[in-house]
């Protein structure tokens, strides 16, 4: 009986949790993932992670970046791979952690060269400018202020 008062205890830790850690569907990857995770999970991440920045580098070869037909491909794609992109109503919660994870653990995978560094590098911006590119303006000022950048709206007469 007192295991499962525990459970519920952790859980809602958890649940509290959830939200705090992952405020906004875009990141800057400042810390690192602190949990724990099994192998086929780390495998399974990275293969995604692999797929999604192949996909970001070939529609970039493909498309002008930026482009409608970018923009519109490259979601559909991040939306079948199922990471975050865009703020929603579902449950974003374990697609922003496999954001965060996979980062990190191509982050550890792509140091070993100036050449996958900068590969890598090059694609997780363009991914970080599409993702930044369909936030709202009010997501645009949360995502900033939580990020403790400070920019003030310039208007162009």
């Amino acid at each position: 009986m007192q295991f499962s008062g525990l459970k519920r205890k952790k859980l809602s830790l958890i649940g509290d949790h959830r939200g705090a850690s992952y405020p906004h569907s875009l990141q800057f990857y400042l810390q690192p993932p602190s949990e724990n995770i099994s192998l086929a999970e780390f495998e399974n991440l990275a293969v995604e992670r692999l797929k999604l920045l192949k996909i970001v580098e070939n529609l970039g070869v493909s498309y002008v970046k930026g482009s409608e037909q970018y923009q519109s491909k490259l979601e559909n794609e991040i939306r079948k791979l199922k990471f975050s992109y865009r703020e929603s109503s579902e449950d974003e919660f374990e697609a922003r952690r496999k954001d965060h994870i996979s980062h990190f653990i191509l982050r550890l995978a792509y140091c070993q060269s100036e050449d996958l560094r900068r590969w890598l590098i090059q694609q997780e911006m363009d991914l970080f400018r599409f993702r930044f590119s369909i936030l709202p303006p009010d997501k645009v000022q949360g995502f900033l202020k939580d990020s403790h950048l400070q920019f003030e709206t310039v208007r162009v007469f």
